[in-house]
């Protein structure tokens, strides 16, 4: 298994970070195949207790993949960090934790495998995704060339979708820049549920406008449903 680039914190639970928090530059994501959840908590408990965790500088959230199609991880884990550079912050700290590598036996022991783990930058970000209890994803390929149209394409659309009470929580564009081999982008949509995640928004006049415009910009390659399950701030 490769080595999960993530660690752990102190525990809240509810929405994926449940105090206010201020926005990231970037976040890790770091899918897995799952079968023990227990275990794989208490493994972050057991990391959150240490020296090490306390000075942990990232946000951490874990993240269950209800509905993914035929992916083969059924959780993940979304490091947020602040500033970029608290990444090798985090690389620097963990370097000599022994912690740390307790944490990883213990993720071992459980039966977790790693699927995939990539990194994103926020394009488009709005309202609050940290307090929403639900998600739809949708994973996409877009050309680098186009980000800009289909970022302000989408974003009139879904300016108009809040403006008609079809949207009424986060929703974001974000773009990977490490780890892009399956998507490069993704946007999604919160809120409270599954409803709320869900609209019909593909019979209004704004998506067909829409469509229009980015035709032949961007190919979905998958939708999933995601709840979280429990984060830990940085303290």
């Amino acid at each position: 298994m490769k080595k999960i680039i993530f660690l752990i914190i102190a525990m809240t639970s509810g929405s994926i970070f449940a105090q206010d928090i201020s926005r990231h530059e970037m976040h890790q994501f770091t899918h897995m195949q799952i079968t023990n959840l227990p275990a794989v908590i208490a493994a972050m408990d057991s990391f959150a207790s240490s020296d090490c965790g306390k000075k942990y500088p990232a946000d951490v959230g874990l993240m269950q993949e209800v509905v993914n199609g035929t992916k083969q991880s059924t959780h993940f884990f979304i490091v947020s960090y602040e500033k970029m550079s608290d990444f090798q912050k985090a690389r620097d700290l963990t370097a000599t934790c022994p912690a740390e590598a307790k944490f990883y036996a213990d993720i071992l022991k459980s039966g977790s495998t790693q699927i995939t783990d990539y990194t994103i930058v926020p394009v488009v970000e709005k309202k609050d995704w940290y307090m929403d209890t639900v998600f739809m994803k949708y994973d996409m390929q877009l050309s680098l060339a186009d980000e800009a149209a289909y970022a302000k394409a989408w974003s009139e659309l879904m300016d108009n979708n809040v403006a008609a009470g079809f949207v009424k929580s986060s929703y974001g564009l974000n773009r990977v820049n490490f780890g892009s081999d399956a998507l490069s982008h993704f946007v999604y949509i919160g809120g409270s549920s599954i409803e709320d995640v869900n609209p019909d928004l593909t019979s209004t006049k704004a998506y067909a406008k829409f469509a229009k415009k980015v035709s032949g910009m961007r190919e979905v390659v998958n939708t999933s449903l995601i709840m979280p399950v429990k984060s830990w701030p940085k303290q």
